[in-house]
């Protein structure tokens, strides 16, 4: 029961702090059109969202600030060069 608790306070901390956007109750009426009195996100609508963007992380290329593997293998290769 503790970690019920705390995985559902995390989550709902998470959404409210960054996963919330305020056309999402709308979106899921759209999905739903049997549930048209939706005005507030429920939890199974965090969670949903959680899972979609942790998907989305995982499957997102490299950042612009950070090196490609390429990059990287070529100021290895130079580094390891006689001379440098």
């Amino acid at each position: 029961m503790p970690f019920g608790l705390f995985a559902l306070t995390v989550v709902i901390l998470w959404y409210t702090l960054a996963g919330h956007q305020p056309t999402d109750a709308t979106e899921h009426r759209s999905r739903a059109r049997w549930y048209t009195t939706k005005t507030q996100p429920s939890f199974e609508d965090m969670t949903a969202k959680l899972r979609r963007v942790i998907t989305a992380h995982r499957f997102r290329g490299p950042r612009p600030h950070q090196a490609t593997p390429q990059e990287i293998q070529a100021v290895l290769t130079a580094w390891a060069a006689p001379g440098t």
